[in-house]
């Protein structure tokens, strides 16, 4: 599949002008942290690199309400908005996007992401005010289509609709929604991140320095260096977002990426926001070597869990050589039976056998990622889990309850079983600490005292609340963020009890 960079048949003969478009990472309520968005980073340097006027506008990290929406719309007048949508995003985005419409029905309003990229057809059917979804990643085709709105408006032909590659349509010709073939043809060396357009000194953590006049970033910097994971986990639908073939961006980019955030806003460190970051021990190890001969000299870490059994000693000791400090790996579930069931394919042994290993050969801090309440776990089961966590080596462990992702297995076995039915589901409560669908043997108030459980079980040990109460005080939003957790497990509810801010302010789209 052709590159976005590269000229098409059609592009030649668009009357180009400047549109304006915004990017929206939508209103969003309750414990989360606020952090930089890498998607939506690259598909505004995308549509910037094509000529398009790009803004960003991060909703949660600025606080809005839809009032602030409504008037930023509207003293912007954007010709084109789009919105990236997890699946608990869907009702707040549904309504961000009748706002747009009736200040300015011409616009183009579309959305992407994990939720429509799961359920194409439900969302663009489910979303009145949204023109075109899209499926998987955008940014080899997004730039093509705002070319042919800038041309016909919202009245593009339905043969140059069916050429925009994991566009998702509706065809008035077939009466009926397609979807375009997404071949994951994005060379992701052919652009690096316009981070100007994130104004990283309006997130949490940049602060203003007396000391040589220089602004310090004590946050962190999200990179990616790869994208892809072949491994068929139920409960996640990356495979899907992303390919199941591991795509690389070269060494030399990133470290490109990461001298220019160290010289730009004196960045002290960054995390790779990977799936599959240590799959390829190849490319991990010429990693940090490359960050030690280009004497890069910032710590990093994992946040979103590299596999144990990708870890070994010789790569561990290189990665802290070259600034690691802190990974996080995805254990899920401490009971082999279940271990199989979700198709992890790694046993218990081997996890304890790396765990112990980073503790011996490392002092990289290692936090656990668990998950319990799956469909057919039961409360012996989830214990083991908590007991198999409490006896590892980890300084922090997070037990999330687990949410029926859209385009998952789990998903998919409880549509096909009648546990869920896709046009009855509360969009809000796909969060990993409410109660999504029932199980089959722990009720929902059991599942919430045991996660309370098993957070209390962890945390009661003085070395570990030692080190959790540093990176609180490393970090204000983390403080924030564990105590709206503690928050929350107190209160032992499967779902929170407020009116989300959708419908406190439903006159706002009227």
């Amino acid at each position: 599949m052709e590159s976005v960079f590269l000229p098409d048949p059609f592009r030649s003969s668009v009357k180009k002008r400047s549109l304006k478009a915004l990017l929206v990472l939508p209103i969003r309520e309750g414990n989360f942290q606020i952090t930089a968005d890498v998607g939506i980073l690259y598909l505004g340097t995308v549509l910037q690199n094509a000529g398009f006027q790009v803004t960003l506008l991060d909703c949660p990290k600025d606080g809005f309400t839809f009032t602030d929406f409504k008037n930023f719309v509207r003293e912007g007048d954007f010709d084109v908005v789009g919105f990236r949508c997890y699946s608990r995003d869907h009702n707040y985005v549904n309504h961000h996007a009748a706002i747009v419409k009736r200040l300015k029905p011409g616009a183009l309003t579309l959305v992407g992401g994990p939720h429509p990229s799961a359920l194409p057809e439900y969302v663009l059917r489910n979303m009145p005010h949204i023109d075109f979804a899209w499926q998987a990643e955008a940014e080899e085709g997004l730039p093509r289509l705002l070319d042919y709105f800038g041309e016909y408006g919202l009245a593009i032909p339905e043969q140059l609709l069916a050429t925009v590659p994991g566009l998702v349509w509706e065809s008035k010709q077939e009466e009926r929604v397609l979807i375009n073939k997404n071949g994951f043809g994005v060379d992701l060396n052919s652009f690096t991140p316009a981070w100007e357009l994130l104004k990283p000194e309006t997130y949490p953590g940049f602060e203003h320095r007396k000391t040589y006049a220089t602004r310090i970033w004590d946050g962190f910097f999200h990179v990616s260096t790869t994208r892809g994971c072949p491994y068929p986990c139920t409960y996640c639908n990356a495979p899907n977002l992303s390919g199941k073939k591991l795509r690389h961006r070269s060494v030399e980019r990133v470290i490109e990426e990461l001298l220019f955030l160290k010289k730009r806003y004196n960045a002290k460190r960054f995390s790779i926001i990977d799936d599959e970051f240590t799959l390829s021990k190849k490319y991990a190890k010429s990693f940090c070597e490359g960050l030690i001969d280009a004497k890069v000299n910032m710590n990093w870490d994992c946040p979103n869990g590299v596999r144990m059994d990708t870890l070994y000693p010789e790569l561990l000791q290189l990665m802290e050589a070259a600034g690691c400090d802190a990974l996080c790996v995805g254990i899920e579930s401490g009971n082999e039976r279940v271990q199989k069931l979700i198709k992890k394919k790694v046993t218990l042994d081997t996890i304890r056998e790396r765990a112990a290993m980073i503790a011996d050969c490392s002092k990289i801090r290692i936090t656990g990622y668990f998950m319990i309440g799956f469909l057919d776990e039961t409360e012996e089961e989830i214990r083991d889990t908590i007991n198999f966590a409490c006896s590892l080596p980890l300084v922090r462990a997070a037990f999330n309850v687990v949410i029926p992702i859209p385009g998952t297995e789990i998903f998919r076995e409880l549509i096909e079983g009648g546990r869920l039915k896709v046009e009855e589901i509360n969009w809000d409560t796909l969060t990993n600490d409410q109660v999504a669908f029932r199980r089959n043997h722990v009720s929902g108030k059991r599942l919430m005292e045991l996660q309370r459980e098993a957070f209390l079980r962890f945390y009661s040990r003085p070395t570990r609340l030692v080190h959790m109460a540093q990176d609180m005080l490393r970090n204000r939003n983390v403080l924030f963020a564990a105590l709206g957790k503690l928050r929350k497990l107190a209160s032992r509810s499967e779902t929170y009890s407020f009116s989300p801010l959708y419908r406190r302010q439903a006159n706002e789209a009227l």
